[in-house]
């Protein structure tokens, strides 16, 4: 767990622009999602967006479902993605307020 700590303290930058990118990408698949629906053309499947929200697209996936009020009466979102971005929140402020040397 230390050399994942360390890997991603020492490559912050490049974590941080992924981090922001996978968010930004998640919210656009959840608007994608909801005008697709809308239109009641095909749609994405929840595990995609389920998966983009835990691979570091929570907030962008939890702002999508406030904004577009997509998604908000399935409990596997409304619980799922909170706690998908608890988690990551939780993770990024422990590596980097242990950095390379703590963890």
């Amino acid at each position: 767990m230390s050399t994942l700590f360390h890997f991603v303290y020492s490559h912050s930058i490049a974590f941080l622009v992924l981090f922001v990118l996978m968010n930004l990408v998640t919210f656009l698949l959840f608007r994608k999602d909801k005008k697709k629906a809308e239109k009641k053309a095909f749609r994405i499947p929840e595990k995609d967006l389920l998966w983009f929200s835990f691979l570091f697209g929570a907030l962008g996936g939890m702002l999508g479902m406030v904004l577009f009020h997509h998604k908000t009466r399935k409990p596997k979102f409304y619980i799922l993605v909170p706690l998908f971005a608890i988690l990551q929140l939780v993770l990024i402020i422990l590596v980097f307020r242990l950095g390379p040397t703590n963890a």
